[in-house]
């Protein structure tokens, strides 16, 4: 992520330092662009102000993302806080995998529907039992 944001701090950094750039080269030839200093400075602060504001914007996604996932991932009964560290280090391919890994909701659960509850502890107990294998109770 931290890699992400280094790049897409760069880009605006080039990208902003290009319309200073046709700015200053507008004031010169304002005769052929059709407006003056103020116009061209103008167009230069926009021009900042829009390259500052993208990156901002994609972090936010990227945020709102993570969060989205560890919602999912807890109510799914998976690990929420792993899915989200996954995520803000990887981003989109993070999120492409969770997507097809992901367990249905509720969870994977442990007893299956051939399962029974022990009466006396409450834990799950295979079908055929006379016994409870964990507080001892006779069936």
């Amino acid at each position: 992520m931290l890699k992400k944001l280094t790049i897409i701090a760069l880009a605006c950094i080039v990208l902003s330092l290009t319309v200073v750039a046709v700015a200053s080269a507008a004031d010169e030839y304002d005769w052929y662009y059709g407006y003056g200093a103020e116009e061209a400075t103008g167009l230069a602060l926009f021009g900042l102000g829009l390259m500052c504001v993208i990156p901002i914007i994609f972090f936010i996604i990227a945020i709102v993302l993570a969060i989205w996932v560890y919602k999912d991932a807890e109510k799914r009964g998976s690990s929420g806080a792993l899915w989200l560290i996954i995520i803000i280090f990887t981003g989109i391919i993070g999120l492409i995998i969770w997507l097809v890994v992901r367990p249905p909701i509720g969870g994977n659960k442990s007893a299956t529907a051939s399962d029974r509850k022990c009466p006396n502890c409450g834990r799950s107990i295979p079908m055929d039992a006379k016994v409870c294998p964990y507080c001892g109770k006779d069936f």
